[in-house]
């Protein structure tokens, strides 16, 4: 039981060194883009997810992924894999007649999926980049209801979108990024997902 209070820390110093080059990275990535964004809704989301990035605080685990769900659905069986997580509460508090709302914004990602070693691996920075890319977006709604999908469609949509763009100005050749995405479609259905992503990265 006492070897718990000495095991190695999941975020070490060299880790922790990794995560904040890529964020200072990402951050300069993102400020050309919404330099060269041809419009203000552009710039608006491209400013929010480098708040995202400088500001929200990450928890990680000591696992591979998240949570792992095994489901049958229309006689078929299906698996679903958690490999990041954005969160956004809001819990309200009560204290005799006084009402106390506090908002927590925060991301929950497996460690042994974001790091190799001391490194971050290429699927752990692209997974980075989509828990970034996740806030409330501006006329989101309106886009949902344009191309017939729901607004939790929408908001992965954009998310992946945003990721592979970011990946794209950070350097990352458009091969790899296309081929992080190859089978993403599926969560989608008949929106044109791939699509979306080739004009994300500029195919």
């Amino acid at each position: 039981m006492l070897l718990i209070f000495f095991k190695k820390p999941i975020l070490s110093k060299k880790r922790k060194k990794a995560l904040d080059e890529f964020r200072g990275h990402a951050v300069r990535a993102l400020e050309e883009l919404a330099k060269a964004a041809p419009d203000a809704l552009s710039k608006e989301v491209y400013s929010h997810m480098i708040q995202n990035v400088e500001h929200t605080p990450i928890y990680f685990y000591p696992r591979r992924s998240l949570r792992e769900r095994i489901f049958a659905a229309r006689g078929r069986v299906f698996g679903s894999i958690v490999k990041g997580e954005h969160v956004n509460q809001i819990r309200i508090y009560q204290k005799g007649k006084q009402v106390f709302v506090v908002k927590s914004d925060f991301i929950n990602l497996p460690a042994e999926h974001i790091f190799e070693g001391d490194r971050l691996t290429m699927d752990g920075i692209f997974t980075l980049a989509h828990e970034y890319a996740h806030f409330p977006k501006p006329a989101l709604r309106a886009f949902a209801s344009r191309h017939k999908m729901s607004y939790e469609q929408a908001e992965e949509l954009f998310a992946d979108v945003l990721s592979a763009k970011l990946a794209v100005k950070m350097g990352y050749p458009k091969e790899h990024v296309l081929e992080h995405f190859s089978g993403r479609g599926i969560v989608y259905g008949r929106i044109p997902f791939r699509t979306f992503i080739l004009k994300a990265v500029g195919k």
